[in-house]
C-alpha cells in the first residue's frame, strides 16, 4: 500500500482569503491556463495554478511562506484568460494580505489598519497628539508673524518626539516579521555552496541585482493586461526615495546643523521635495484611475486605503506649502497638522498594509537569487 498524507484543510484560512478579495477561488477547476499565460511564472516552479489548488485545500502553512506569492506582480494576464473567471491574480493578492497578517507583529495593529471603522481613530489620534504638543510648547496659536510649520510644532520637542520612537518601533516590528518569513522560506533548503555563492557575486551581488531590478521595475513591464501599472508604481517608488532623501537632509540640517528651514523655493533640496511630492500625487492618481477603470478586479478597503493615504500625504503636503506661500496662516497650519497625521498613519501602514509588499517582495526576490542553482 502506497504511503499517503491526510490533507487537513484550514477552513479559517480559506474563508480569510475569500474575505480579503479571493471570492472567485472556488471557480478554479485546475486547467493550468493561468500558469501557461503568466509572463513571470518560472518553468521550474510555475504559479499560480499550484497556489489555487493549495488554497482550495486550505494549506495555509505551505502558502504563507511561499516566496512565489510575492514574485507574482498581479499582472492579471491569468485572470484575463481564465476560462472559468476564477481570477487567480485576485486570489494571490488575498493570499499576500493573509501572509502579511500572519507575520504581523503585533497583530492588533494589523487589525486596526485593515478595518475601515478604525480609520477615524488612526487619523484622530495623531491630530490630537500634535495639537497637544503645540499647546505644551506654547504655540497654540503660533505667535510668530512669519508662517513656518515649526512655529506650530517644533522639531526636537515635537516632530522628533513622535516620529523617532515610532520609526524605531515599526522598524523593529517589520524586522521581526521579515526574519520569521526568511526563516520559514529557508527551512529545509540546502544552502548554496561557496562556489555557487561566488558565481552569484556573494550576498552583495544578490542584494545589488535585486535592488537594481526593483528600481527599474522590469518585471512589471513584462505584464500584458496590466502593463499600465508599471509607470505609476515607478513614480511612487522614486518619489518615496526622493522624499526619504529630503527628510534625511532636513533632519540633519535642523537637529545637528541648526539650519534655517523651510528652505527657499530655489534650494536644490526644496526642488527635490516638490518634484517628489508632485510625482507622489501623480502616481497615486494614476493608480486610483487604473483601479477605478478595472471593473473586473476585486477591490477591497485593503486596496483603497493605501492609495488614498498616499494621495492624502501628497495633497496635504503640497497644500500646506501653497497656503504658507500665499500667507494664509489658518489653512497653512491646519493642513500641516493633517499632513503630519497622514504621514503618521502611512508610517503605521508600512508593516501592516499593502505597503509591506515592498519589503516582503524584496526579500522574496533575494531568496529567489539565493536559492537558484547556478
Amino acid at each position: 500500500m502506497a504511503n499517503g498524507r491526510i490533507v487537513e484543510p484550514d477552513l479559517k484560512f480559506i474563508n480569510g482569503v475569500i474575505e480579503l478579495g479571493g471570492s472567485s477561488l472556488k471557480k478554479c477547476f485546475q486547467c493550468a491556463t493561468c500558469s501557461v499565460v503568466c509572463p513571470l511564472s518560472p518553468d521550474d516552479s510555475p504559479f499560480p495554478r499550484k497556489h489555487m489548488i493549495l488554497t482550495q485545500w486550505g494549506q495555509r502553512d505551505a502558502l504563507v511562506k511561499d516566496p512565489a506569492i510575492w514574485l507574482c506582480h498581479n499582472c492579471n494576464d491569468c485572470s484575463t484568460y481564465c476560462p472559468r473567471g476564477a481570477r487567480p491574480g485576485d486570489v494571490l493578492g488575498a493570499i499576500r494580505a493573509y501572509a502579511i497578517a500572519d507575520y504581523a507583529t503585533p497583530k492588533w495593529l494589523f487589525n486596526l489598519v485593515r478595518q475601515p471603522k478604525y480609520l477615524i481613530f488612526l487619523l484622530g489620534l495623531p491630530i490630537l497628539l500634535f495639537l497637544l504638543i503645540a499647546f505644551l510648547n506654547g504655540n497654540l496659536p503660533p505667535k510668530a508673524e512669519e508662517i513656518k510649520p515649526h512655529n506650530l510644532i517644533p522639531v526636537i520637542t515635537g516632530i522628533d518626539v513622535v516620529f523617532i520612537p515610532l520609526s524605531i518601533f515599526l522598524a523593529f516590528s517589520l524586522f521581526k516579521s521579515l526574519s520569521r518569513f526568511w526563516k520559514d522560506m529557508t527551512a529545509g533548503m540546502e544552502p548554496p555552496s561557496k562556489y555557487q555563492m561566488l558565481l552569484k557575486g556573494g550576498w552583495w551581488g544578490i542584494i545589488f541585482s535585486t535592488i537594481k531590478e526593483i528600481l527599474a521595475h522590469s518585471r512589471f513591464r513584462k505584464c500584458g493586461t496590466s502593463q499600465n501599472r508599471a509607470t505609476p508604481h515607478l513614480l511612487l517608488l522614486w518619489s518615496f526615495i526622493g522624499l526619504l532623501i529630503v527628510t534625511a537632509i532636513v533632519f540633519i540640517a535642523e537637529d545637528f546643523l541648526h539650519a534655517e528651514v523651510p528652505f527657499s523655493m530655489t534650494n536644490p533640496v526644496k526642488i527635490l521635495a516638490n518634484v517628489s511630492g508632485i510625482a507622489l500625487i501623480v502616481g497615486a492618481v494614476m493608480l486610483l484611475a487604473n483601479r477605478l477603470s478595472d471593473k473586473d478586479t476585486t477591490s477591497t478597503y485593503w486596496d483603497w486605503s493605501l492609495i488614498g493615504m498616499i494621495l492624502a500625504v501628497g495633497v496635504t503636503g503640497l497644500g500646506a506649502e501653497i497656503f504658507r506661500l500665499v500667507n494664509i496662516a489658518s489653512l497653512a497650519y491646519g493642513i500641516y497638522v493633517l499632513h503630519l497625521a497622514c504621514v503618521f498613519v502611512l508610517f503605521i501602514y508600512l508593516p501592516y498594509s499593502k505597503f509591506a509588499h515592498l519589503a516582503y517582495r524584496t526579500l522574496a526576490m533575494v531568496y529567489e537569487r539565493y536559492s537558484r542553482k547556478e
